[in-house]
């Protein structure tokens, strides 16, 4: 009996002992292992066969190693990418923030800033299906404004860049979107009777995107505004600025 328990127990310990090597460790020691060559070959093989995770994974442990350095400098900007990739983009425009921060004259902080405008314009792939909701005046442009802001800044800063072009067509896209988001707005103060509200609307459409396509509407509703706020002088002069730029717009009388 006694040598029966013995054999059972030394059967346990062999059990315990193989799994206290789990693929994870076994993994992460292979890892440890490896040359900065070799992580950078695995890493780019994971990124084109669409394994974003363990591209990152192995491009953290890069960057970890060798913090400093034309290694470090390619595998900060590949790591935007593989973020991007994976739809990770809060992480994504952390690490552009960063690599900003650490390489003000780098080469390609073109790119840095045309991602980092990318991840936030890909954040709000919803914007136009909201903009049909009726909460649509509750929602938060701050991703689109900051998409702006990045797009703004390659195009000031590197205009002759390769991004320059596509950057610029996006900039019209978000200004376009903000001012529709603005228009919705203007017309939920309408609809409430808040003319007020609605004229401010209206005219910060005209004043802040006066080359939308949102902007005849926002110019028709500062003249029925003024027309029930009993200010004849600002309703005819608006209707007149409707007419002159958009000669063949219909006005509906309200």
């Amino acid at each position: 009996m006694q040598k029966q328990l013995l054999l059972i127990l030394a059967i346990a310990g062999l059990f315990l002992a193989g799994c206290s090597s789990t693929p994870e460790s076994e993994d992460k020691t292979e890892v440890e292992s490896l040359t900065a060559q070799e992580l950078t070959t695995k890493a780019k093989s994971a990124l084109n066969a669409g394994n974003y995770t363990r591209a990152i994974e192995l491009m953290e442990e890069i960057d970890t190693r060798y913090p400093f350095g034309r290694i470090s400098e390619q595998v900060k900007l590949d790591l935007i990418f593989a973020y991007f990739k994976k739809g990770t983009y809060d992480q994504g425009q952390l690490q552009a923030d960063r690599f900003i921060r650490q390489h003000p004259q780098h080469k390609s902080l073109d790119y840095v800033y045309y991602m980092k405008g990318i991840m936030y314009y890909e954040q709000e792939r919803g914007f136009l299906k909201d903009l049909l909701s009726a909460d649509i005046h509750k929602r938060d442009t701050t991703n689109l404004k900051a998409a702006f802001d990045s797009f703004r800044s390659l195009v000031q800063v590197y205009p002759d860049s390769d991004y320059a072009p596509d950057a610029r067509q996006r900039m019209i896209q978000v200004k376009n979107l903000l001012a529709q988001h603005e228009l919705h707005i203007a017309k939920f103060y309408m609809a409430r009777d808040s003319y007020v509200g609605a004229a401010n609307r209206a005219k910060y459409i005209v004043e802040a995107y006066p080359k939308s396509s949102s902007v005849p509407q926002a110019l028709e509703i500062l003249v029925n505004s003024y027309k029930f706020l009993d200010i004849p002088e600002l309703s005819e002069q608006y209707r007149r600025v409707l007419l002159l730029n958009y000669p063949g717009y219909e006005l509906a009388e309200f």
